[in-house]
């Protein structure tokens, strides 16, 4: 399964949830706000949206500081 995240190919060997993407490209989901195919999740849906073949993902990981 190829899919686009933040413009840039990943193959994986089936499809994932985007809790699972997440957590494969070692990103703290906590700190992580996704765009599924132009729709913005909440992160109770992490776990149930699944990626599936051509989906894009935008990954925007939110960092504090001053």
């Amino acid at each position: 399964m190829k899919c686009v995240i933040n413009g840039d190919t990943f193959t994986f060997d089936s499809e994932l949830s985007v809790q699972s993407v997440i957590q494969q490209l070692e990103l703290d989901e906590k700190r992580v706000i996704v765009e599924h195919n132009e729709n913005l999740l909440k992160r109770e849906q992490y776990e149930s949206e699944i990626v599936k073949d051509s989906d894009k993902l935008e990954l925007l990981e939110v960092v504090g500081g001053g």
